[in-house]
């Protein structure tokens, strides 16, 4: 499974931490057995070599992640003041806006079973590039909206739409790109009026501590929040994506692979930061607790 877009650092009051969302989903997914690969770019300083050390940390292979001599490493300032929701302050340009497909093909990418990406990775043309023509050679494509602005062209998101396979956006986001000069109307209607404007096999929207809905096909599948203390937000959505697709791809049960997904994302919210370690068998303790509401 490949992981396209950005690793960055992200600066925290309390200091910094390997992000992006690319990379946290990359993560997750390893942590979940999943034989998962990075691939982003990172300069040739400082900031570039710890992130390579990070990912040798975990044990995630650096071998796609490219350097880059003109640009530094990607951060992004995080307030998390507000421990339901982040905000988010992103460098103009980065080493990951500069991915080259080329060097990946070359390695031997030509045939991508499963790519992951960003609307943020496609904000600049050489990174929206070099996703087109990995995604021409995908055979699943799963989409994470996440939407900074400024960098939210609806253009650009259309055309990921587009190309996406399966879709996970949250509430806020699902409203933006399906509510655009129409009436207001429930969010399962407005959840099929996007499905089907994009022939979406799949689309998942989290609800923060209301759970998650997915449409899968004709079908639809409800899942309620764990309770836990939240301590901040940062990184939920990566966790729930990742433990939602290793579940999917394994395969589970779509009501199943949904639980897992909301018990992974409530995890990560009781503890500082994005990238807290946990394994399955925590996801499955917490499942089989039957906390959720």
């Amino acid at each position: 499974m490949l992981c396209f877009g950005e690793a960055l650092w992200d600066v925290l009051p309390d200091g910094r931490r390997a992000g992006g969302a690319p990379l946290n989903v990359a993560v997750r997914l390893a942590q979940c057995g999943v034989d998962a690969r990075l691939l982003s770019r990172v300069g040739c300083d400082a900031d570039g070599d710890a992130l390579l050390d990070y990912l040798d940390s975990v044990g995630l292979s650096r071998q796609y992640v490219q350097r880059d001599e003109a640009h530094a490493t990607g951060a992004v300032r995080v307030d998390t003041s507000n421990p339901d929701s982040a905000r988010y302050t992103i460098e103009r340009t980065a080493a990951w806006d500069f991915i080259d497909a080329e060097p990946y093909l070359r390695l031997g990418g030509q045939r991508i079973e499963v790519i992951v990406f960003g609307s943020l990775a496609a904000r600049h043309a050489v990174s929206r590039q070099a996703l087109m023509t990995l995604l021409d050679r995908a055979q699943l494509k799963v989409l994470d909206v996440n939407r900074r602005p400024p960098f939210d062209d609806a253009a650009t998101l259309r055309l990921l739409l587009e190309r996406a396979d399966w879709v996970k956006v949250n509430e806020q986001e699902l409203g933006a790109i399906g509510a655009a000069g129409r009436a207001a109307t429930s969010l399962e209607a407005l959840a099929r009026r996007v499905q089907a404007s994009y022939g979406l096999a799949a689309l998942c929207v989290t609800l923060g501590d209301r759970g998650a809905v997915l449409l899968l096909g004709d079908d639809i599948y409800r899942q309620r929040a764990y309770a836990v203390r939240v301590v901040d937000t940062l990184g939920c959505g990566d966790a729930f994506l990742a433990t939602w697709l290793a579940a999917m791809l394994e395969p589970l049960d779509p009501a199943a692979a949904l639980e897992r997904a909301a018990a992974a994302a409530a995890l990560v919210a009781s503890s500082a930061g994005a990238t807290r370690a946990f394994r399955t068998g925590d996801i499955r303790k917490l499942v089989a607790s039957r906390t959720a509401r």
